[in-house]
């Protein structure tokens, strides 16, 4: 009888012989039958890796688009804030010379965006001091033999009582008197000045503050130890508490600290020292962070336009290219048309000779990229021209009203228009209307919103204080504004363009997904069902061979009797 070769297979948990009867390769027919199941799987799997292949690209474009609208965010007019609000025109710097050139040591000087440009003369006449005096020497540990309260304080502030018993020590006095520093704004201190003695030191924690001491009862603490005469007037004063004085061109200014914050609005000064000469400090605007802005707005620009060009690349076959993942897409096509149009188109704030691009040397290349082709028309702009460019840049808001305050600004619209308000008894608004449109605005406590729907949406202003009456209202968009404001259509925000088609395709993804897992699951099934059925195939055909020799050895043994 001829052999059958036979196989060892397993499926899921279970393992069986195959072809051990058949001489069919059962596997093979398996994994064929298989294969047809799954192959919608395998097609829904590549749709899901395109998918997510174009997610990754889009997600590109909103890092891209990002780098683009933080390049001008520094130029654009900054929501309202009362902490206050700035951009890159705000910026100021200042400047300390002398006429002799030499180095200034006694001054140092911040400047923010509150300074006015100018030139001031300024000198340093006298420092702050805080005041110093000292007792007589003692040794710190013996008992001072004395019953009292002293009271300790500072001139104008509030006093401390200090209890004094018979067994208290030069030093237990010292850490009385620091246990209320911060009540009395005075501390103390033991100077030792031999192996014996020590001596006690009163200073004032500030500047410019005239220490106090008095006797509430008992004996006269302050003076037994030294610290005061007869007369009540300090023994032994190290050093008097004076104010700070400067000279602003020419002006005398006094001040309790050496840290002066209110001299100058915008400029705060830090003394160290009489100067010897006057110092000139000059305050002018901070331009580096200008130019910074519109060079990294180009090259961001420029990155993404890239990008934009190679997803429109075509193979030599005539077809997109393997790597354009967002060939002929609409959302980047639309991207790329919007930044073309705001970039060839004037600014509505212009309110100078600048109202576009090209007129401070940016211009297109043969490559419809963007670059910088007159260093000078920039630099000159920058310097000499510093308003019209931020009038380009930034949008131009003025009110009737200086309490009307712009605090957001999410639109593209230019809008000049005459806000009527109406308030009651308490001061709250409790009506508007613009240009007599009372559906225009919403109201929300000291906030006047612009109603969805409406040409003011995205506009919200800040009354305070809030009055009854009319005002009139312009705001004329600029660049920097239109393109941060446009950009947010294709940014990673919840609501863009861009993020809600990932969103779209990660929730195709999820369904594909599952179907996929569904199909594979009954693939496995049913390739556990066709392992049964083949071994029961093989197991019939076994016992029919097994059958078949019997017979067969039944009549064999029958011919051999004859």
């Amino acid at each position: 009888m001829a052999s059958v070769a036979a196989t060892a297979s397993t499926s899921g948990s279970a393992s069986y012989i195959t072809s051990i009867s058949s001489g069919l390769d059962t596997d093979a027919l398996i994994d064929a039958a298989v294969a047809q199941k799954t192959a919608r799987a395998d097609t829904i799997d590549a749709k899901v890796t395109e998918n997510t292949t174009k997610i990754s690209a889009y997600q590109e474009v909103q890092t891209l688009v990002a780098a683009v609208s933080d390049a001008m965010e520094s130029l654009a007019l900054p929501a309202w804030s009362s902490l206050g609000s700035e951009n890159a025109f705000d910026n100021r710097s200042g400047s300390l010379t002398t006429a002799s050139g030499a180095a200034v040591s006694g001054l140092a000087v911040d400047v923010d965006s509150e300074a006015a440009t100018g030139i001031y003369s300024i000198e340093v006449v006298q420092l702050a001091q805080a005041m110093k005096v000292a007792a007589t020497a003692a040794p710190s540990t013996t008992a001072l033999g004395l019953a009292g309260v002293m009271s300790v304080g500072v001139e104008g502030g509030t006093a401390a009582n200090i209890t004094v018993a018979a067994t208290t020590t030069l030093s237990d006095l010292a850490k009385a008197i620091n246990a209320q520093t911060s009540t009395t704004g005075v501390q103390a201190s033991l100077v030792k000045l031999d192996d014996t003695n020590y001596q006690l030191v009163l200073s004032a924690v500030d500047t410019n503050e005239t220490i106090v001491l008095g006797t509430v009862s008992g004996d006269d603490v302050a003076r037994s130890v030294g610290l005061t005469d007869a007369d009540g007037g300090f023994t032994n004063v190290l050093r008097e508490a004076q104010p700070a004085i400067i000279t602003v061109d020419g002006a005398t200014v006094t001040r309790s600290t050496n840290e002066m914050t209110d001299v100058i609005d915008g400029v705060s000064f830090s003394l160290a020292g009489v100067t010897t000469e006057a110092v000139t400090l000059t305050i002018t605007a901070d331009n580096s962070g200008v130019k910074t802005a519109i060079s990294d707005f180009v090259t961001a620009y420029n990155a993404l336009k890239q990008y934009v060009l190679d997803q429109q690349a075509v193979s030599s076959s005539g077809g997109a290219s393997d790597d354009a993942v967002l060939f002929a897409d609409s959302l980047l096509r639309s991207l790329d048309q919007t930044l073309k149009t705001l970039i060839n188109g004037a600014s509505a704030s212009s309110s100078g000779d600048i109202s576009r691009l090209s007129d401070i040397g940016i211009t297109w290349t043969s490559d419809n990229l963007l670059e910088i082709s007159d260093e000078t028309a920039l630099n000159d702009a920058i310097l000499s021209n510093a308003k019209a460019l931020e009038s380009f840049f930034e949008t131009d808001f003025t009110a009737s009203d200086s309490g009307l305050k712009l605090l957001r600004n999410n639109t593209s619209r230019s809008l000049d228009f005459t806000l009527s308000i109406t308030i009651d008894e308490s001061g709250a608004i409790t009506g508007v209307t613009a240009d007599g449109d009372d559906a225009a605005f919403t109201i929300s406590g000291s906030r006047v919103v612009g109603a969805t729907g409406t040409a003011y949406e995205g506009i919200t202003f800040i009354l305070a204080p809030a009055s009854s009456g009319d005002i009139s209202v312009s705001i004329q968009q600029g660049f920097a504004n239109l393109l941060t404001q446009a950009m947010t259509l294709y940014d990673s925000s919840t609501t863009s363009l861009i993020q809600q088609r990932i969103d779209s395709i990660e929730t195709v993804n999820e369904d594909l997904t599952t179907r996929s897992d569904k199909i594979r699951t009954d693939a496995d099934a049913y390739r556990e069902k066709l392992v049964t059925k083949y071994a029961n195939m093989e197991a019939e055909l076994t016992q029919a061979k097994l059958l078949q020799a019997q017979i067969a050895a039944i009549l064999g043994n029958t011919d051999d009797d004859e």
